[in-house]
């Protein structure tokens, strides 16, 4: 694993990527830096995230996409969700990726996945994709709605330092897979994965609840719904709501 940093307590690591990477800004890609403990962990849509110290797999990894446009930045989660997806799966089965990028085992979560990008001219120069991954907490949350760790689900123990370099090989090896003109293999998994894929379910658009299914995701990342009428909508990040 290359330029590994390890915090014992952190705020984000995430934050603390991009201050490195402000600092030096030929940290090399692959660059990982991982904590036992966030005070001020962020996910998706401006939600915490909350960990028990020492408990599971927290850390933020620095990609460097090759030749990637900036309009095509939705592959970096196709990548790191299927190759995340494909790490789990060899411990556990049900694992499906809810749009754009959390990963369910069933109807619980035990992924959560933050990508920041940062774009030159036409391209993406940098991706920071944080990940918070239940492994060994076994007691979450009241106010948390449907939380799951590996050990829920396996009854056994894991070590969180074996678990990085397989969960970080993986996202490599899916990397590289991509940018070496594979990237239909990625879309596809990522299509295979999803999380109420042609299944009729409660959404939340608009603030109005509505029974649609999911028909896929778009190459900008846009969710496909086919509402009850038969139309198909599309949708950005934030405009709908999973109701679980």
């Amino acid at each position: 694993m290359i330029n590994h940093i390890h915090y014992n307590v952190t705020q984000s690591t995430n934050s603390d990527l991009k201050r490195l990477l402000s600092e030096d800004a030929n940290l090399p890609h692959l660059t990982v830096v991982s904590t036992a403990f966030q005070t001020s962990g962020r996910g998706q849509r401006e939600n915490s995230w909350e960990s028990e110290n020492g408990k599971n797999l927290l850390f933020s990894l620095l990609l460097r996409p090759i030749s990637l446009k900036a309009t095509e930045a939705f592959a970096i989660s196709r990548i790191v969700s299927v190759a995340i997806a494909k790490f789990l799966r060899k411990y556990i089965s049900d694992v499906s990726i809810k749009w754009p990028n959390d990963i369910y085992w069933r109807d619980k979560k035990i992924c959560g996945i933050l990508i920041e990008n940062s774009i030159m001219g036409e391209y993406l120069d940098t991706s920071i994709v944080g990940v918070g991954l239940n492994i060994n907490q076994r007691e979450f949350s009241q106010n948390l709605p449907n939380p799951v760790s590996l050990t829920n689900i396996t009854g056994k123990e894991f070590l969180l330092d074996k678990v990085l370099t397989e969960v970080v090989t993986s996202i490599e090896e899916e990397f590289v897979r991509y940018f070496e003109n594979r990237a239909k293999e990625t879309e596809s998994i990522y299509h295979q994965l999803i999380y109420r894929l042609d299944t009729k379910a409660l959404y939340k658009v608009a603030e109005v609840v509505v029974e649609a299914e999911i028909q896929g995701v778009c190459s900008d990342g846009r969710l496909i719904l086919k509402h009850s009428d038969g139309n198909l909508r599309y949708y950005a990040f934030k405009e709908v709501t999973y109701m679980l």
